[in-house]
């Protein structure tokens, strides 16, 4: 085959990788790119899938780990923010109810539906412990 099909196989591999960040399609087009300069050099099928193997190998067991270790395993796990509420403070704002399932927490400026195991009156501080859906499980600030 001719070096260029074997450089646009890799530049596509390149493409794919910016949506699958996970380092497996850059090796494939860095594989690419080692049967393309055997191609270059004149030599024939059989060394060029041995080449595409060879160097799309190397590259999977020995540059894929290195760079998942040290490019994407730093990233901090983002939250929702329905996850965010979690351990924040919020105001009562109607009486909660446990037994009738009743009750509103106002939290960073949003109303939740809440419960709670005991009864809260309006105005009592609490502290969000679980989120339920789109219910708030508080308990009284000390």
């Amino acid at each position: 085959m001719n070096y260029y099909v074997y450089l646009i196989l890799a530049v596509a591999c390149f493409v794919g990788e910016m949506f699958t960040m996970e380092f497996s399609l850059a090796c494939l087009g860095i594989g690419a790119l080692g049967a393309a300069a055997a191609s270059w050099f004149g030599l024939g099928v059989w060394p060029q899938v041995g080449a595409f193997a060879l160097v799309a190998a190397v590259c999977w067991l020995g540059i894929r780990p290195f760079a998942r270790k040290h490019l994407y395993d730093k990233s901090t796990p983002v939250k929702t923010p329905a996850e965010a509420v979690i351990g924040q403070e919020g105001v009562v704002e109607t009486s909660i109810d446990p037994v009738q399932e009743t009750g509103r927490v106002k939290v960073n400026g949003e109303s939740w539906k809440a419960t709670a195991k005991q009864p809260l009156p309006v105005g009592t501080v609490c502290i969000v412990e679980k989120l339920d859906g789109v219910t708030l499980t508080v308990t009284p600030k000390n």
